[in-house]
């Protein structure tokens, strides 16, 4: 696995690459995935179909707004969602590479020539995809921009790379103009500015804590000082600017944060550099990720899975792996801890910067500032309230992100059934699953009716399955076996004893595996719904994940608590014994106390 490096200046660690005007026109090819997907007449699910077309259709991508796609088949223009086609850019891939950690701006250049024109500026560190070489210079890609580079600035990355796709997901960028209305709930405002020669114009407060104010004083001089010098080098009689503004944020009367943001302009460049600082007023001091939190490791698998996430497939050779130095770049803010990642840090640089938020919902119980509003984030299960288990088979698929996104904006939660064969192909959605509270069970390893199967065939697909899931995961136990049809021996009963699993039938079987429509699933359930029932879907059809996303906010606003299966069984009176199967809970068996 790559191992991430960050850089060595802890000022210019976080910075943005915007696109910019002069990129190299480029073209795309979507491909259909997940079944059929119509073409509409206008970029709306109501308007005319045009004809529909099956899974592995390739289409020109003409323009992408994030929700929809204009795309031409042959003769034909017209629409297609964007989340069901894979996009990628048409261009030569040779390899990937990285800029070199040498704490300076590397220009980009028109030409392989010191005197051509700079088209984009870029920070050390950088992870970027070379597409030519020629003689002592390479053409790398960064965002949306080519650009010719010395070779000695650059180097290979271990593995071998398949093209990285570009639809991008906006819900991951970031917006300095935002800046301008977002909350300064700490201190008071002050301003720097000059207007004369390399002009700027540097919005922050002053917080009255002396570490604070001396970390942001110190933070704008050096910024200041370093892109004045490259604006003076590179950029003699172009226009150019320095802005700084920002976000503070009062947690509670003691806990504070504050994010200033610079953008640099240069001709061109654009690039933005960033400033997290995270304060205890009554200590008067600046928190540490470790004063923060309690378990690094769980917060660094919650952004792990997210970034893995935004990669649009897994890449062959490139792997995500965040360290700490990742979670430096977090400031808490009402809702949750966010994490601002510049491009190329810690996801390849045609990425640009990231914004991640992880919800106190799913971190709040890892964290160790004592804040009354933080604390009561933490999700709680009321047993004197309705529970159901809504649980998902033969996955993970292509339709299982719909499902975790839905789950994910109710703070709901629920046990999806694997099978081991689909866990290391989708081992992202495995990861942001269980990131969000969710709960991993076994479907065996490729669904066999274990009521024919021999003693060691069982143990293989279990052991197998569990082992799979441990291996993607960083070792998630798996602790719940749904039996393929069902179907339970003496035998399976015995090795998920010795495994410490219990086995989860259901109580309600929607039949979305037989009527494959989203109505009849979401009638089944909202008709039969009632507490303490495990309830079987599958997370492999497009109409179940439909179905989710309009049950799951009728279920929470009817009063349900939506739990994994062992969040259920946990409230048995009796306790629960491994190799013994459950199928619901009823309400007499429901322990209050």
């Amino acid at each position: 696995m790559k191992k991430l490096i960050t850089a060595v200046m802890a000022v210019f660690l976080l910075l943005s690459v915007f696109t910019l005007a002069g990129a190299e026109e480029i073209t795309y090819t979507g491909t259909v995935k997940g079944g059929k997907l119509n073409m509409r007449e206008s970029n709306s699910s109501d308007s005319k179909s045009l004809g529909s077309f099956k899974s592995g259709t390739k289409v020109t991508v003409l323009e992408n707004d994030g929700t929809w796609c204009k795309v031409q088949s042959g003769n034909k223009i017209g629409y297609m969602m964007t989340e069901y086609l894979i996009i990628e850019a048409n261009y030569t891939h040779l390899d990937w590479v990285e800029t070199k950690h040498d704490g300076t701006i590397l220009n980009l250049r028109e030409k392989a020539d010191h005197d051509s024109a700079i088209l984009l500026q870029v920070m050390s560190g950088v992870k970027a995809e070379r597409i030519e070489k020629d003689g002592d210079w390479s053409r790398i890609r960064v965002g949306h921009v080519f650009g010719w580079v010395e070779n000695s600035r650059v180097a290979p990355l271990s593995g071998e790379f398949e093209t990285l796709l570009t639809s991008e997901d906006h819900q991951y960028a970031f917006d300095f103009a935002a800046l301008a209305k977002a909350p300064k709930e700490v201190g008071s405002p002050r301003m720097r500015q000059r207007e004369s020669g390399f002009p700027y114009i540097m919005n922050y407060p002053n917080t009255r804590i002396e570490a604070a104010d001396e970390k942001i004083q110190a933070w704008l001089n050096d910024t200041l000082s370093f892109f004045e010098q490259d604006f003076e080098k590179n950029h003699a009689g172009e226009s150019g600017s320095f802005q700084v503004d920002y976000r503070a944020v009062r947690i509670d009367d003691r806990y504070q944060s504050i994010l200033l943001v610079g953008r640099y302009t240069a001709g061109k460049t654009a690039i933005n550099v960033f400033l997290p600082i995270n304060i205890d007023a009554q200590e008067q001091k600046i928190l540490t990720v470790e004063d923060m939190f309690q378990a690094s490791d769980k917060l660094l698998f919650c952004l792990d899975a997210r970034l893995e996430n935004i990669l649009d497939h897994p890449t062959d050779g490139y792997q995500i792996e965040p360290d700490m130095s990742a979670l430096s770049y977090g400031v808490m803010n009402s809702e949750g801890f966010d994490i601002y990642l510049p491009a190329g840090s810690c996801m390849p640089a045609i990425y640009g910067d990231i914004l991640i938020t992880l919800p106190y919902t799913q971190i709040a119980e890892i964290m160790n500032v004592e804040s009354a509003i933080i604390k009561s984030k933490v999700r709680t299960i009321d047993p004197t309230k309705p529970m159901i288990a809504l649980t998902f088979d033969d996955g993970p698929s292509e339709h299982t992100i719909r499902i975790l996104k839905v789950l994910a904006q109710y703070d709901a939660r629920a046990t999806f059934c694997v099978q081991g064969v689909n866990v290391e192909p989708f081992a992202e959605i495995v990861k942001l699953a269980i990131s969000q509270g969710n709960e991993i069970a076994s479907h065996t390893w490729n669904h066999p009716d274990l009521e024919k199967s021999s003693e060691s065939k069982i143990r293989k697909q279990l052991e197998d399955t569990n082992n799979i899931v441990a291996q993607v995961t960083g070792g998630y136990q798996v602790k719940v076996l749904r039996p393929p049809y069902g179907n339970v021996t003496k035998k399976v009963k015995s090795i998920c004893a010795e495994m410490d699993m219990i086995i989860a039938h259901w109580e309600l079987d929607t039949l979305d595996w037989a009527t494959r429509s989203t109505n009849r699933t979401y009638n089944k359930i909202m008709s039969d719904v009632e507490n303490g029932l495990i309830i079987l879907c599958h997370d492999i059809y497009e109409t179940t994940a439909e179905a989710a996303e309009r049950v799951i906010p009728e279920l929470v606003e009817q009063g349900y608590q939506l739990v994994t299966v062992s969040e259920l069984m946990s409230f048995h009176k009796d306790g629960v014994q491994p190799g013994t199967v459950y199928s619901h809970l009823k309400p007499e068996n429901i322990r209050v106390d």
